[in-house]
């Protein structure tokens, strides 16, 4: 049970019940959020989900994830640009996971990602492999390092916290607890949160499942 790292949705009501309810009679009781938005964001690749407006430009890609089974957290590689004239103060309780049922999921503890998971440097070369597609909308930005979950095959320094100025963007791989809703074929959607937006940034995304060579698909598209 994941009830300690779970909190409620801003509404409090379920962003996506609906989809679930269409063939399960069992749904019936779940309350409908009005604010719901059936599509994902836009796609700027296979594996990379984008939103683009006025204040911030943000990307989650899901390379990593879709290759998770049994490990208690997934990867998503970020990108935020800011296009705002203020500085944005980022912070790891910036991001926050949302499931279709509105429970909010905060960053995986640093420390247990690295006794609990064993693919923090795969998840890093495939995340430097998925600079190919990001890479192309932040030409004209400042980079920014971040390192909110740093490797433990090389000397890297945590960093907590990260100022990032007007004309600026950052990319991070991150790490968050298996949603109680499942992880593959979902609806799920990343928030951006910081002081200097009124309204957070949202990019709603799913994780496809994978197969490796060696597996064979067990009929389920969920964990």
């Amino acid at each position: 049970m994941r009830a300690e790292s779970v909190t409620r949705s801003r509404a409090g009501l379920p962003w996506a019940a609906g989809l679930a309810c269409i063939a399960l009679a069992a749904c019936a009781t779940l309350e409908r959020n009005p604010n719901v938005v059936g599509t994902y964001s836009d796609k700027l690749s296979p594996f990379n989900y984008k939103e683009e407006g006025n204040l911030v430009q943000m990307v989650v890609g899901v390379e990593g994830a879709r290759f998770i089974r049994k490990e208690p957290y997934f990867p998503l590689f970020i990108q935020v640009a800011n296009k705002t004239k203020a500085t944005f103060e980022v912070t790891r309780e910036a991001f926050v996971l949302e499931d279709s049922l509105g429970r909010q999921y905060p960053m995986a503890p640093v420390r247990d990602v690295e006794e609990k998971y064993g693919r923090l440097d795969l998840d890093r070369n495939l995340f430097r492999q998925n600079r190919s597609f990001t890479a192309l909308g932040v030409g004209i930005y400042t980079y920014i390092g971040s390192d909110f979950f740093p490797s433990t095959s090389r000397r890297s320094l945590l960093i907590e916290k990260i100022s990032l100025p007007p004309m600026a963007y950052m990319e991070d791989v991150l790490y968050f607890p298996i949603p109680e809703t499942g992880l593959n074929g979902v609806p799920l959607r990343l928030l951006f949160k910081v002081k200097q937006l009124e309204e957070p940034i949202e990019v709603k995304f799913e994780v496809p499942k994978t197969l490796g060579i060696f597996e064979k698909d067990d009929g389920g598209g969920t964990r």
